[in-house]
């Protein structure tokens, strides 16, 4: 070869490869500054690459992050454009496209990017999680979202949000079981989620599991979601599950550090001081109840009881509140039967008996049966009064069933 030419060829391949190494040069000095955040010296960069080799992808997609980072979103969109010129299955750039899209609100566009992406991968994660999300929210399309969601499963994900958007659109057709299994998944993978508990609790107040409803309560509670609502959910659960001190001590938290004004959760310590045997304190919170819904029945009654039991003095009180109770409320049949317990309980069967049998026709519950069972009884009306302890016991009302084995062995 003529030594002429061998030079020249030696200094041509010499001065590509400085050519070359100059563009990563530009390329990884644009990401550093990018990483700095400095973007607008990181575009300067890429714009450098960019300008030597239109095909290089990267340094379109990098830029076009810069560019968001700006919120210059038209320019990113020009440069993710540039990008999938340069790499047809940049599956990133179409990625971050279709967010952009979203940002503009051009639904469409957006999920054309991602219907591309599984056209070209059909087991891109990415883009079912991505199309899921963008489906929930098309009104037109949404019924696709769940066979999204599941492909996303099917390829192994660990997102907590395809979990927890799963147990959203169970729960919205009340398959409350098919939820907490998809709500235990998401805990799975996020252990921290408080919202994924809450869902949760709400999934086992439905089903009325009441101490899982606790746990899940006291998690959220613990990991630090502390509200007026939680601590309401949580003191309701122990007081169906006879908890009573505990459901105590999360009304006390209501009350004191809340100020709650909610006529619900006077109501319910009411009754809880009341199963604590303490007649005085029920009665302020009925009291105080009365006071927040004046036209409510349920806390005049509720006081009657309590009242009675403060002996003879209050006895009067008992009598007022009862009849308050049934002029607000003529057609409560709680009022009748709570009336009618006391009249039961003062010995005053006859009056006992007209209350309960109002009761009844209002609304015939088990225990307003067991309570006239129960006044027949002691009216020495044995046979009908076994026929209504009957009836209450058929209904599930345990106590019934026990008194009617002591009374009516022959039933």
């Amino acid at each position: 070869m003529n030594l002429k030419i061998f030079v020249i060829a030696i200094f041509g391949a010499w001065a590509v490869n400085v050519h070359a190494q100059t563009i990563n040069d530009f390329y990884e000095e644009g990401l550093k500054l990018q990483e700095q955040g400095k973007y607008i010296e990181a575009v300067a960069k890429f714009t450098d690459v960019v300008k030597k080799d239109k095909f290089y992808h990267e340094a379109w997609y990098h830029r076009a992050l810069c560019y968001i980072e700006q919120k210059k979103y038209d320019l990113a969109i020009n440069d993710l454009n540039e990008a999938i010129k340069a790499k047809k299955d940049y599956f990133e750039a179409y990625l971050k496209r279709s967010e952009l899209y979203l940002i503009q609100n051009k639904q469409q566009e957006a999920l054309n990017d991602l219907n591309q992406i599984l056209r070209l991968k059909q087991d891109y994660l990415k883009a079912y999680e991505k199309r899921a999300a963008l489906y929930l929210n098309m009104t037109d399309k949404k019924i696709n979202t769940y066979n999204d969601l599941q492909k996303a499963i099917e390829l192994k994900t660990q997102n907590p949000w395809v979990f927890n958007t799963l147990a959203d659109l169970s729960i919205e057709k009340g398959k409350f079981d098919e939820a907490i299994k998809y709500l235990n998944q998401a805990l799975t993978h996020a252990p921290d989620n408080v919202d994924a508990y809450l869902k949760r609790a709400d999934c086992f107040e439905h089903q009325k599991d009441y101490l899982n409803e606790i746990k899940d309560l006291t998690s959220a509670i613990n990991l630090g979601k502390k509200n007026e609502t939680i601590y309401f959910k949580r003191a309701k659960a122990y007081y169906e599950k006879n908890i009573h001190d505990n459901a105590l001590n999360d009304l006390n938290i209501l009350v004191n550090q809340y100020h709650s004004k909610l006529y619900e959760v006077y109501i319910m310590r009411g009754i809880v001081y009341s199963k604590l045997n303490q007649p005085a304190n029920a009665v302020k919170d009925f009291t105080k109840a009365a006071t927040l819904k004046p036209s409510e029945a349920q806390a005049y009654y509720l006081r009657g009881l309590e009242y009675a039991k403060l002996g003879k003095t209050k006895e009067p009180l008992a009598i007022k509140d009862f009849n308050k109770a049934i002029e607000l409320a003529p057609n409560n049949s709680d009022a009748y039967l709570k009336r009618g317990v006391y009249y039961m309980n003062k010995q005053k069967y006859s009056e006992a008996l007209d209350d309960l049998n109002k009761s009844i026709k209002l609304n015939p519950t088990a225990e307003a049966y067991f309570y006239r069972g129960s006044v027949l009884y002691e009216q020495k009306k044995y046979s009908e009064g076994c026929l209504d302890l009957k009836k209450a016991a058929q209904m599930g009302y345990e106590e019934a069933k026990q008194r009617q084995a002591e009374v009516c062995p022959n039933n």
